[in-house]
């Protein structure tokens, strides 16, 4: 099992320098872009479109994963601190295999996706004709290691949930 946790924690984070790249990419271009509008005139073309389809998508879906491990995604916590620890952890796992299967159908429909826009050559309907595909890759390619941490979470126990498991016995 640790080295399962090793490898995934190995592809996290060169998904996660995905997402850095693609936020620095963001970050200069429309930096560049700005500037060089204001004081040469000119713009980088489809510089939007592709920040859209590829950047800001290869920034949210590679990135699930590691936030998904880090505990940084949004939950409601509001009633959770008065359930006794059995209603909790109850809870909890049935939390996680609802994400798991919306996660499970978004990354089945991304491939779909995904292999359509790849037999059709799919191209955006920008100035560059960029083709989709790659773009449409990181949708299942997010969701799928997303969708294999939440399955690891499902079945291993954290610490703490070792310890509120062997207090709850005594």
């Amino acid at each position: 099992m640790q080295k399962v946790k090793s490898v995934l924690n190995f592809v996290d984070k060169i998904f996660l320098g995905g997402g850095y790249v693609a936020i620095l990419l963001i970050m200069v271009l429309t930096t560049f872009d700005l500037l060089a509008r204001k004081l040469i005139n000119f713009s980088i073309p489809s510089l939007y479109e592709f920040t859209e389809d590829y950047l800001m998508v290869s920034l949210v879906f590679l990135t699930l994963s590691y936030v998904y491990r880090i505990g940084g995604h949004v939950r409601i916590t509001l009633l959770e601190q008065h359930f006794p620890p059995f209603i909790k952890k109850t809870v909890d796992k049935m939390s996680k295999a609802l994400a798991f299967g919306l996660f499970l159908f978004i990354g089945l429909k991304g491939w779909n996706v995904t292999v359509r826009a790849y037999e059709l050559q799919e191209v955006s309907s920008s100035v560059l004709a960029y083709p989709m595909a790659p773009a449409l890759l990181m949708v299942p390619l997010g969701s799928a290691l997303l969708c294999i941490r939440i399955f690891q979470s499902l079945f291993t126990f954290s610490e703490a949930e070792e310890s509120l498991e062997h207090s709850a016995v005594d």
